[in-house]
């Protein structure tokens, strides 16, 4: 879903570099030693949503 635009398309940014797609937060997760889920997880808890995970 672009991750960002929620479009279904995880893995296209539009040709917009700051929309964020499923590599960026791969490689975000990778950077700080995390799985994908528990980075998920970080960014909606900092934003306030709940996760049932």
């Amino acid at each position: 879903m672009c991750i960002s635009c929620g479009c279904g398309m995880p893995h296209d940014k539009h040709n917009n570099p700051d929309l964020i797609s499923m590599e960026d937060l791969q490689r975000a997760a990778k950077a700080a030693n995390m799985s994908v889920d528990d980075a998920v997880k970080n960014m909606a808890d900092s934003v306030g949503m709940k996760c049932n995970k």
